[in-house]
């Protein structure tokens, strides 16, 4: 049997995406383990994470501080994927939250439904 052509079951997604742009300035460290600190964009986002658009791959594995507009306090993620190449400048970097909050990139998401984790877990796909 050739697995490669069978049908993969879909992963359920932790949250309902949001196609958004959000300026932000990310502090992290690069895959080749410089530190960034760039302006990027959020460009999808859900109450566990974002997909962010910066400058620099990240590593993963790695916390990056993310501010949104005039933030003082950084929210903490961890990066849980970095593109290899750049798409007009910029990397894909996939990103989740280390501590759940209630509001998030200006969007107060509503109270998850029960059986649906609300807590950091592999990635599904952000």
């Amino acid at each position: 049997m050739d697995l490669s052509t069978e049908a993969k079951p879909r992963e359920r997604r932790r949250g309902e995406r949001v196609l958004i742009r959000v300026p932000i300035q990310v502090n992290g460290t690069r895959k080749d383990g410089k530190p960034v600190h760039s302006p990027a964009e959020a460009v999808v986002v859900n109450r566990n994470g974002a997909l962010l658009r910066v400058p620099h791959a990240l590593k993963p594995g790695t916390t990056v501080e993310v501010y949104q507009g005039q933030e003082k306090q950084a929210k903490v993620f961890r990066v849980v994927w970095s593109s290899d190449r750049p798409r007009e400048g910029r990397h894909d970097v996939g990103i989740e939250l280390i501590e759940p909050c209630e509001e998030l990139w200006g969007i107060r998401f509503p109270p998850a439904q029960p059986g649906q984790p609300t807590e950091s877990g592999p990635p599904r796909g952000i």
